[in-house]
C-alpha cells in the first residue's frame, strides 16, 4: 500500500528524503500559485487519455471532478496540505488520488512533472500577461489624456540636463507614450511565442501511448504545440524573454517616474503630485514627498534583477529538465508582482497629477532656448549652417561678456545681424508652432500623434492577453 506520507517517486529508493534536502527541494510554498492552471492543463490530459481509450467517459468524469474540487478548495484557502508535498503538482494529485483511489493513481499517466510545470507556467504567464497589458494601457491613456490638454503648453526641452529648445508638454508626455506602445507590442509578439503547449512532451521523449498533444494545446487554448518535446521540457526563454520586456517596461516606467520626480520639485513647479500619491516626513512635518514615483523609478533595478536571476540559472545548462529550472518561477512571480503594483500606482499618481502651464512657459521664457531658431533663419537667409552656427555662438558669448541676452537686441542690432524682427524668433509660441513636421512638438503634430497612438492602445471590451 502507498504511503501517504512518501514522495510520488519514492518507490525506487530505500531512504525518506533527508530533512534538509526535502526543505531545499520543497516549491510548494511559491509554486501554490500554479494551483489553478495545474488543475485545468490536469483536466485537458485527462481527457486525452478518455480519448485515447485509457479512460472512460464515466472515469474522465469523476477525475475531471475531483480535480475541479480540490482546485476549489485551493482557491479558497480550505486545502489542507500534506507535509510531504514537495509541489503544487505533487499536492494536487495527492488530493485527487486520496478521494479515488486506484482512480486517481491513473491520472499521471503519459505526463511528467516536466511537461506539467511547464505547460502552467505558460499558462499562468500568458493569463498574467492580461493584467499587465490593462496596467499599460491604463499609464499610456492616462499620458493621452493630459497631451491633449497640453498640446499647446510651451515647456523647455533639454539634452544633457541642459536648456536646448522649446517643445509643447504633449510633446513630452507622447514620448513617453510611444514607449509603453512599443512595449505592448514588444509583449503582444512574445505572447504569440509563448502560447505553446508542451502538454505531451513528457519527461523529454513524449509517450508510448497514444496521446494527441494538438488537442490537449486546443483545449487549454494555446495556439501551437511543441515541435520538439525536448526542447520543450527542457527550455525556459519564453519566460526569459518575458522578464527582459518587463525590464524594458520597467525602465520606462522609471523614466516617466523620474520626470515626475523633477517636474514637482519646489524649485522647479512644472507639476503638483496628489496627496494620496505622495507621503509625508516623520520628522518635517511641511514634507509632502513623491514615494510612488520614487519607488517606480526604483523598481526597473528589481525588475533587472529578476532577469538576471533566471538567465544566470539557464546559462550553460545541458538540455533536457534539471532542477535548476525551479528557480524559474520565482523570479517570474516577482516580476509580474512588480510590474502590476507599479504600473497601477504609477498610473493613479499621473492621472491626478496638476500641470502648471504658467511656470513651463516661465520657464520657456530662457532666450538661449531660441539660439537654433536663430541660427535656421540665418540659413535660410542664404548664410551656410556652420558659418550661421559659429555667428550665433560668437553673439551668445559677447553678449555673456557684457551682461545681456538676446532678448535685450534692439532692432537696429538683428539687423546688423542680418535678421529683421529678430525678436519674434523669441516667441515660444511661434517657436513650438513652427516645428510641425510629423512628430514634432507643434500643437497640430501632438494631436495627430496622440490620435495614432490612440488606435494603437487595446479597445476597452476586447479580450486581453495572449491565448
Amino acid at each position: 500500500m502507498t504511503d501517504p506520507e512518501a514522495p510520488l517517486w519514492a518507490g525506487r529508493f530505500s531512504k525518506p528524503p533527508a530533512p534538509e534536502a526535502q526543505a531545499l527541494g520543497k516549491s510548494l510554498g511559491f509554486d501554490v500559485r500554479l494551483a489553478a492552471q495545474d488543475v485545468r492543463v490536469s483536466v485537458a490530459h485527462v481527457r486525452a487519455l478518455e480519448d485515447a481509450g485509457l479512460l472512460s467517459a464515466d472515469e474522465a468524469a469523476a477525475l475531471a471532478g475531483a480535480l475541479t474540487e480540490v482546485g476549489q478548495e485551493i482557491a479558497a484557502g480550505r486545502h489542507d496540505f500534506n507535509p510531504a508535498d514537495e509541489d503544487v503538482h505533487s499536492a494536487v494529485e495527492r488530493a485527487v488520488t486520496e478521494r479515488l483511489g486506484a482512480l486517481g493513481a491513473r491520472l499521471h499517466a503519459g505526463r511528467s512533472r516536466n511537461d506539467l510545470v511547464v505547460t502552467d507556467l505558460r499558462l499562468w504567464l500568458l493569463e498574467a500577461w492580461a493584467r499587465i497589458e490593462d496596467g499599460v494601457s491604463r499609464l499610456a491613456r492616462a499620458l493621452l489624456g493630459h497631451a491633449r490638454e497640453h498640446a499647446e503648453t510651451v515647456m523647455p526641452g533639454a539634452t544633457h540636463g541642459r536648456l536646448a529648445q522649446p517643445v509643447t508638454l504633449g510633446h513630452h508626455l507622447l514620448a513617453h507614450a510611444w514607449a509603453f506602445a512599443r512595449d505592448l507590442e514588444r509583449f503582444r509578439g512574445w505572447a504569440g511565442r509563448a502560447s505553446v503547449s508542451p502538454l505531451g512532451a513528457g519527461a523529454l521523449a513524449t509517450s508510448t501511448l497514444p496521446l494527441d498533444p494538438t488537442r490537449s494545446a486546443d483545449r487549454l487554448g494555446f495556439r501551437d504545440v511543441f515541435a520538439n518535446s525536448l526542447d520543450a521540457v527542457s527550455d525556459r526563454d519564453f519566460a526569459q524573454e518575458f522578464l527582459a520586456d518587463a525590464v524594458i517596461l520597467g525602465v520606462h516606467a522609471s523614466r516617466l517616474a523620474a520626470d515626475l520626480v523633477h517636474w514637482s520639485e519646489e524649485s522647479i513647479g512644472w507639476a503638483e503630485l496628489d496627496d494620496a500619491y505622495s507621503t509625508g516626513s516623520s520628522m518635517m512635518p511641511q514634507k509632502r514627498n513623491p514615494d510612488v514615483a520614487e519607488l517606480s523609478r526604483a523598481k526597473a533595478g528589481r525588475l533587472l534583477g529578476d532577469f538576471t536571476a533566471l538567465s544566470s540559472v539557464l546559462a550553460g545548462l545541458p538540455l533536457g529538465y534539471h532542477r535548476d529550472l525551479q528557480e524559474d518561477k520565482e523570479p517570474v512571480f516577482d516580476a509580474v508582482d512588480t510590474l502590476e503594483v507599479t504600473l497601477a500606482a504609477l498610473a493613479g499618481c499621473l492621472e491626478t497629477t496638476r500641470f502648471r502651464p504658467e511656470a513651463m512657459l516661465a520657464a520657456a521664457q530662457a532666450d538661449v532656448l531660441y539660439a537654433t531658431d536663430v541660427v535656421e533663419a540665418l540659413v535660410l537667409s542664404g548664410i551656410p549652417f556652420r558659418e550661421a552656427h559659429r555667428l550665433v555662438g560668437e553673439l551668445l558669448l559677447r553678449l555673456e561678456g557684457e551682461g545681456r541676452s538676446l532678448r535685450d537686441l534692439k532692432e537696429a542690432e538683428w539687423q546688423e545681424i542680418g535678421l529683421p524682427g529678430g525678436n519674434l524668433l523669441l516667441d515660444p509660441a511661434r517657436a513650438v508652432a513652427s516645428r510641425a513636421m510629423p512628430g514634432g512638438p507643434s500643437p497640430d503634430s501632438v494631436r495627430d500623434q496622440a490620435d495614432a497612438l490612440a488606435r494603437l492602445l487595446p479597445a476597452t471590451d476586447r479580450p486581453r492577453g495572449g491565448l
